[in-house]
This record gives structure tokens, sequence and C-alpha cells, in this order.
């Protein structure tokens, strides 16, 4: 019975170690770029991107205040911007490999390029 309770703590030490060990963060300052009523201006900003084996999480800060959150796991996506439930543009309406968010009756779309550390 000994031999089984070891070998039972061995197994779960082991697998809370190699969940751990299979997760990563990563920052950047990149340069934003910010479409608002046919403008386009360029914003300095920090994206985070952290991961695991289950979930993928990416977090911007703009230089002009905005913030986006992007979290995704394998039941759910979900985008906020500016505290607003946002989406994330379609990859296929996009050029130059551009990650843009934007929010329901928003007028501003936030895009980065090469968002992926």
């Amino acid at each position: 019975m000994k031999s089984l309770t070891h070998l039972s703590l061995t197994l779960l030490c082991c697998l809370i170690v190699s969940a751990s060990a299979n997760a990563g963060c990563g920052e950047m300052q990149a340069q934003c770029i910010v479409f608002e009523q046919g403008e386009t201006t360029p914003v300095s900003c920090s994206i985070s991107v952290c991961a695991n084996t289950s979930d993928f999480d990416t977090y911007w800060t703009l230089s002009n205040g905005s913030e986006i959150s992007h979290h995704i796991n394998a039941n759910q996506s979900t985008v906020k911007v500016n505290g607003q439930t946002g989406f994330a543009l379609p990859a296929a309406i996009l050029q130059d490999e551009l990650s843009c968010y934007s929010a329901p009756g928003m007028s501003s779309i936030y895009c980065a390029k090469d968002t992926l550390l």
C-alpha cells in the first residue's frame, strides 16, 4: 500500500512539474497602428504574450491609453478592447500579417504586425 501511495505522489508531482514546464511568457515593444475616422496613426505599444498547453493570452498596452486583451482556450475566445467586449478581425481580410481588434460600435481598429513572440 505504501508503494502505491509513493507512486501516486510521484505521478502527481510529475504532472505538476510537466504542466508548468510547458508554459511561458514574452513581452515586446512594438509599433501599433490605430485606424480611426479614416486616419491611420502609428502608436507605440507593449505586447505581452503568455501561453501554456491549454491557454493563450495576449495583452496590448498602447501609449495612447488603449488596452486590448485576448484569451483563448479550448472552449472559448474572449477579447476585450478598452474594457468592452471586442473581436479579432479575420486574418483573411487583413494584409501584411496584421493582428487587429475592435469592438461593436467602436470607431477605432487597433492593429499590430507580427504579434507572436
